[in-house]
């Protein structure tokens, strides 16, 4: 039996991600598998969620896709106008709220928000992005942590999460907030 990867409905934006990347060395770069994301969020039958680190709208765009509420916060303004411009495209901007800033700005103001999925996707993690990222996360929610194999304090964070309910999968650590 042959097996073939899935469709990517998201791929002009992931291909424009990494257009801008190599153009501009900015960083921008795309989650690996936003299908996983997808489907992650539809399996916790996630309402809200909230990323850290929008690039050019791909993550946002598969999570949005669930239905989900998605709030994402990205620093550079190229970033999140271009993501607005290809969420409109695909009939997703009601379903996300971009963040211009820093995250450790905007995200005590999130707090509120009491978000089913927190996402980092941001540069190499930091126990203060993730400490700040969890606190949108209400209890029993989901944490998705990319870019665990970029270093950053990726070891102190495995250290922080240890009491979560958690499983490492290399460059992503999914972990669920106790109750």
């Amino acid at each position: 039996m042959t097996r073939t990867a899935p469709r990517d409905r998201f791929a002009a934006i992931k291909t424009a991600t990494l257009a801008h990347l190599e153009q501009h060395g900015c960083g921008c770069y795309p989650y690996a598998d936003g299908s996983l994301l997808a489907t992650l969020a539809a399996a916790a039958g996630a309402a809200t969620v909230v990323e850290l680190g929008t690039a050019l709208g791909y993550s946002a765009a598969w999570l949005a896709s669930t239905g989900a509420q998605v709030h994402t916060i990205d620093r550079d303004p190229v970033h999140t106008r271009q993501a607005q411009s290809h969420l409109a495209r695909h009939h997703l901007a009601d379903h996300v709220t971009l963040h211009t800033g820093e995250a450790t700005d905007i995200l005590p103001a999130l707090a509120a928000v009491s978000a089913d999925i927190a996402f980092f996707d941001g540069f190499a993690p930091t126990t203060a992005a993730i400490d700040a990222l969890t606190t949108t996360l209400r209890p029993g929610g989901l944490l998705i942590a990319g870019n665990m194999t970029l270093g950053g304090q990726a070891d102190q964070i495995r250290a922080q999460l240890a009491s979560w309910q958690h499983t490492d999968l290399g460059e992503t650590l999914l972990a669920v907030k106790p109750h």
